[in-house]
């Protein structure tokens, strides 16, 4: 017998004062996915006419999955590939980090949306990850509202670039459904809406002169 999917309302970190606190268990801070995100533009830029049509969003992948992982690997995670899903894992836990282009990330009511779609693989890859964070009986219910924080789960590092509106989240979807995310059960804001053009200016270290990073649109 299959088990209704839980259709939970979503935990959603917002504002600094949860956003920072709840990153504390993956052992990243904000300013290093700012980073990834920040590889990920840069990767899109790179695109030219004479690329293939789909040269934005190849590089985008490429250069957010390098990026994640060069991230958590520096912190003892492991580069994992499974369902043909690459990610980084946890070394102990079944915790597992995959990087993600979607249309709009850290919105509501808005949830992320994979640009490029989700398959059979990603939908098998969540069922078995969620699908063992709940009791039967939560399951059975499929109706639960609220959870406590998970730190386990195949969770997804969601970005949308929309020219200079850049956005980023963390988030735990809850499967797949329709070849898209079918809801989520934590989302964890990484830049929100407005932020990215003043996120743009890098600092150099000692305080020396910013270093500006052009945002390319393509006309």
């Amino acid at each position: 017998m299959t088990l209704p999917r839980l259709r939970p309302t979503p935990l959603i970190y917002k504002e600094d004062w949860e956003i920072d606190p709840r990153l504390v268990p993956f052992g990243a801070t904000r300013p290093e996915l700012v980073e990834v995100a920040r590889a990920v533009v840069a990767a899109r830029a790179d695109a030219v006419e004479n690329d293939p049509a789909t040269a934005e969003g190849q590089f985008a992948y490429i250069f957010g999955t390098r990026s994640t992982r060069t991230l958590w690997r520096r912190k003892g995670w492991l580069l994992h590939r499974e369902e043909n899903i690459e990610s980084v894992k946890h070394p102990k836990l079944d915790w597992k980090i995959v990087y993600q282009s979607v249309d709009i990330a850290a919105s509501i009511p808005n949830s992320p949306r994979a640009v490029s779609g989700k398959g059979s693989g990603a939908d098998r890859l969540i069922d078995m990850g969620q699908g063992a964070l709940f009791t039967p009986e939560q399951l059975a219910a499929g109706n639960a509202s609220k959870f406590t924080p998970l730190n386990s789960g195949v969770w997804f590092y969601c970005v949308s670039v929309d020219g200079d509106d850049v956005r980023a989240e963390l988030s735990l979807p809850v499967g797949v459904s329709g070849n898209n995310f079918d809801g989520f059960i934590e989302r964890i804001f990484i830049i929100r809406g407005g932020e990215w053009p003043e996120l743009a200016v890098r600092p150099l270290p000692q305080g020396g002169a910013a270093e500006f990073e052009p945002v390319v649109t393509r006309k």
